[in-house]
């Protein structure tokens, strides 16, 4: 626990003190306006076979509690079969990144780690937005489930979603899983389409397109951890 980043939020509302595990950003402790901070680490330590167990169970999942400041030499997108070697040449003004057939070209200013990551991760948005949406309507197509409209989101670690009105969202780090698991994805929302739910009609048609879906479901549930550090 002693590792983990610790931040603490004073809230106008708050009637309680709240301690949460938030990917990313490590221990977070949400304590009500005028609260005597000198009392959290008493908290913590009442709740600290709370926060070991599920912390364990969160990092199984491949969740990531501390990012790493490391900048990638490669970029890879198994979803597709795409990759790029990064080569990045600092120099004076913003940042650009240039793709071409395998190489990703990061020129501009370089004295911040953070602010090439967001650039690299803002590459990956802008990449699965052009990416992700064909995959989806192709597996639409096949499984003859239609839907209306795609958004592409960079979410913690919810991989996609369904609308009532039929508006599927795909997370853009779907990119970094490999093809099968990313179909599981697919097929998961857009049975959505016929079932807003998850009953056994639902996982019958489910598994009447994929009846492997238990295992691929499994895996999907760990797949944060192919995830590089970098992103947000």
């Amino acid at each position: 626990m002693n590792e983990l980043p610790l931040t603490i939020k004073e809230h106008p509302r708050a009637r309680r003190v709240l301690v949460k595990l938030v990917p990313g950003k490590g221990l977070e402790v949400v304590v009500p306006k005028g609260f005597d901070q000198s009392r959290i680490s008493g908290i913590l330590q009442e709740k600290r076979e709370w926060i070991t167990s599920n912390r364990r169970l969160m990092e199984a999942r491949g969740v990531r509690f501390v990012r790493s400041t490391a900048l990638p030499s490669v970029m890879s997108f198994p979803c597709v079969d795409r990759q790029w070697e990064i080569h990045y040449l600092p120099k004076s003004g913003p940042l650009r990144l240039t793709p071409n057939a395998s190489r990703l070209i990061v020129s501009g200013e370089q004295d911040d780690p953070a602010t090439l990551q967001a650039a690299l991760a803002k590459f990956v948005a802008k990449q699965a937005r052009e990416l992700l949406p064909p995959l989806l309507h192709q597996t639409s197509k096949r499984l003859e489930l239609p839907f209306e409209s795609v958004r592409i989101r960079t979410q913690k670690s919810r991989w996609g979603s369904c609308s009532v009105r039929k508006t599927i969202s795909l997370n853009c780090k779907l990119l970094f899983l490999p093809p099968e698991l990313v179909e599981q994805l697919m097929v998961h929302e857009l049975c959505h389409t016929r079932h807003m739910n998850h009953s056994p009609a639902y996982w019958q048609l489910v598994a009447k397109f994929q009846p492997d879906y238990q295992q691929l479901e499994k895996r999907l549930s760990q797949a944060l951890a192919l995830v590089p550090d970098w992103m947000p």
